[in-house]
């Protein structure tokens, strides 16, 4: 029976084997006669240790207890900063600042013990799960009451925004308390649904469309952490607008915005932002790259089936975005023909004996490139048909050119001068072949090694 008992828990999701547990706990402490209540609640035990493990094992020990305390939060959090505060989701960088203010003002002998206990290593990992519920049971009453107080009395607020790090994280932490105080049937809904959500999942009669509209009907002041929690779990962000508008009867932006089930769009238009906002930070170019395409595909849903003329906030909001997007994409692509320029030059050589070649230049330069071709698919999202035209014809008459001649001079040079030629070179292929393709990239190589065979074995070849 209890390799049965394990295989069953190990079939299970880390949170419904915590689900589980809380409730064979609660069953116990009413005084169950189930004689096998024991064996189950042993093994469970063991499951989420081994289940909290696969959480924790990436890390610190000293981080375990914060780390364990937000758990209820996990599928709320993005990372990145969104214009302003989207109801339901909490930025990442707020709860550092909310655990300092805990463990400083709310409960600092019982954090200050629960921590030293969670550091020291004969403490297991369930352990660390139970002094973490613990905790959130000890600070919600006050948290609870601090939060009221910020709302009934403006110098209250403006104190505890200053405790807490800022209005955001105000904010963040209103969020953070009904997560915590909801958790009971957030987490039956967590464990009814889903873990990847398509559109598939939100026609009409589906079990998790039906299963959404309850809960949301059921809990009408916390429809934004059901927003989030779907959100975090659905394949593409476009779906929750499909979702709206299921919930809502309608494709219209107008009654989807005055139905109960707003909600579920605004979570798409965050992601928007979201999108918009990456792009527009300090991001690699693949970052770049995968940010564009999430943005474009979100933006053709809402320009092809929806008229967000009917709900001006809401257009304001996504042309926003348009504006800081197509400002960012407008000023790469007319750095991009210097950026090639400088890029295909020969560099010069080091002290020693190798050639200086400047990597954020080649960055740039592929940047540049990625960028015109990804506004192939993307222009009609954005105000960059010209600037995109005029660098795609530029780049189309000299990139080639360029690379021809550099194929030539590498056939003639010698030595140190070879050796920095041939940098060049392979330069010049590879933004040819994300410009023109690898057919055309593998062209080139033929020609590169033909350039490096010297002249003699050339002609016996020939001959």
């Amino acid at each position: 029976m209890t390799e049965k008992i394990r295989s069953y828990l190990d079939a299970l999701s880390p949170r419904a084997v915590q689900t589980l547990l809380r409730g064979l706990e609660s069953a116990r402490a009413r005084g169950s006669d189930d004689p096998h209540l024991d064996l189950i609640l042993g093994a469970c035990v063991s499951a989420a240790r081994r289940s909290c493990g696969v959480v924790l094992d990436s890390e610190p020990r000293e981080n375990w207890l914060q780390r364990l305390f937000f758990v209820p939060v996990e599928d709320l959090l993005l990372s990145e900063m969104l214009p302003a505060k989207e109801p339901g989701r909490i930025t990442r960088a707020s709860l550092p600042l909310i655990w300092t203010w805990i463990a400083r003002d709310i409960a600092p002998d019982r954090v200050s013990v629960a921590t030293e206990l969670s550091r020291r290593l004969e403490t297991e990992p369930d352990e660390v799960v139970e002094m973490a519920a613990g905790l959130r049971r000890h600070v919600l009453q006050p948290l609870q009451k601090a939060l009221a107080e910020a709302h009934a009395d403006d110098r209250s607020h403006q104190k505890i925004c200053m405790l807490v790090g800022g209005e955001r994280a105000l904010r963040d932490l209103e969020d953070v308390a009904a997560a915590i105080v909801e958790m009971g049937w957030l987490d039956a809904l967590r464990e009814s649904l889903p873990e990847r959500l398509t559109e598939w999942d939100f026609k009409t009669g589906s079990p998790s469309l039906v299963r959404i509209k309850a809960v949301a009907d059921r809990h009408p002041d916390h429809k934004h952490l059901v927003g989030a929690i779907v959100l975090n779990r659905v394949e593409a962000p476009e779906s929750m607008l499909s979702l709206a508008a299921a919930l809502a009867g309608s494709m219209s932006i107008r009654k989807i915005a005055a139905s109960p089930y707003a909600v579920f769009a605004e979570m798409a238009l965050s992601e928007v932002e979201r999108f918009s906002g990456i792009a527009c930070g300090s991001c690699t170019n693949r970052e770049l790259s995968t940010a564009i395409n999430a943005y474009s595909r979100l933006v053709k849903v809402l320009d092809r089936q929806f008229d967000l003329a009917e709900k001006p906030a809401w257009q304001k909001r996504v042309a926003e975005t348009r504006r800081a997007l197509s400002n960012l994409v407008t000023r790469e692509l007319e750095a991009t023909m210097g950026n090639i320029r400088r890029a295909l030059t020969v560099p010069k050589i080091g002290a020693d004996g190798e050639p200086d070649v400047d990597v954020l230049l080649l960055e740039e330069a592929h940047r540049g490139v990625m960028l015109v071709n990804k506004m192939r698919d993307v222009a009609e999202s954005l105000a960059v048909n010209e600037i995109t035209a005029r660098t795609r014809l530029a780049l189309d008459q000299s990139l080639e050119i360029k690379t021809r001649a550099l194929l030539q001079a590498l056939s003639e040079s010698k030595g140190a001068e070879r050796k920095a030629h041939l940098v060049a070179v392979d330069v010049a292929i590879d933004l040819c072949e994300d410009f023109y393709g690898k057919d055309y990239a593998d062209q080139l190589r033929r020609s590169r090694k033909a350039a490096l065979t010297p002249k003699t074995e050339a002609r016996q070849a020939a001959s």
